[in-house]
C-alpha cells in the first residue's frame, strides 16, 4: 500500500510538474527591443499615435515597455513591465502611468503569438468599465499590435477601446 501510494505521487510529480517552468514575458519569436512608431485608432476613431520603446531587463526576464502618445497630444506617458510572478504563477503586468496605475496578469501566457494580460474586476461600482485587458500581437520580424478592451460588466463581454498598429523603427 505505501509502495502504490509512492509510486502515485512520484507518478503525479512527473505528469503535474511541481517545478513548473516559468512563462516568458517574450514570446520564443520576437524581440520586443527597440523603437516602435504606432498608429491606430480608439474606439471612438478618433486617431492614435504613439511612441514605444521596449528593453529586456532583469536578466533577461522581464519586458519593459515605455510609451508616449503623440496624437492626440494629452501628454500621455507610461511605463508598462511584463514579467513572470513565481508567487502566483502567472504573468503580470505593472502599468504606471502619469494618469494613474493597474496591474494586469495573464494565467497563459503567450498562445499563437498573443498575449492577454487582463485587470481583476474593479471593486468600485460607479468606475467607467468592470474590467479592461490588453492584448499584445506580434505579426512580422518588425511589426507588433496592441489592443485594450473593456467590459463594463464583470461577464467579460469585451469592447474596443484602442488599436495601435506598431513598426520598429
Amino acid at each position: 500500500m505505501i509502495m502504490r501510494m509512492i509510486l502515485c505521487s512520484l507518478m503525479a510529480s512527473a505528469v503535474f510538474g511541481q517545478d513548473a517552468k516559468p512563462l516568458s514575458a517574450l514570446p520564443s519569436d520576437f524581440a520586443f527591443t527597440g523603437n516602435f512608431a504606432c498608429e491606430g485608432a480608439f474606439g471612438n476613431g478618433k486617431v492614435h499615435k504613439a511612441a514605444f520603446e521596449g528593453t529586456v531587463i532583469l536578466d533577461g526576464k522581464w519586458l519593459e515597455l515605455s510609451e508616449q502618445d503623440l496624437e492626440p497630444a494629452t501628454g500621455y506617458v507610461a511605463k508598462y513591465l511584463i514579467g513572470y510572478d513565481s508567487q502566483q504563477k502567472q504573468l503580470v503586468e505593472f502599468d504606471a502611468n502619469n494618469f494613474g496605475a493597474a496591474v494586469y496578469s495573464s494565467a497563459e501566457g503567450w498562445k499563437n503569438r498573443v498575449l492577454t494580460m487582463t485587470s481583476p474586476v474593479a471593486a468600485d461600482p460607479k468606475a467607467p468599465y468592470a474590467m479592461n485587458r490588453f492584448l499584445y500581437s506580434v505579426g512580422a520580424p518588425d511589426k507588433f499590435s496592441v489592443d485594450w478592451q473593456i467590459s463594463k460588466t464583470s461577464a467579460a463581454n469585451w469592447l474596443q477601446s484602442d488599436h495601435l498598429d506598431c513598426k520598429r523603427q
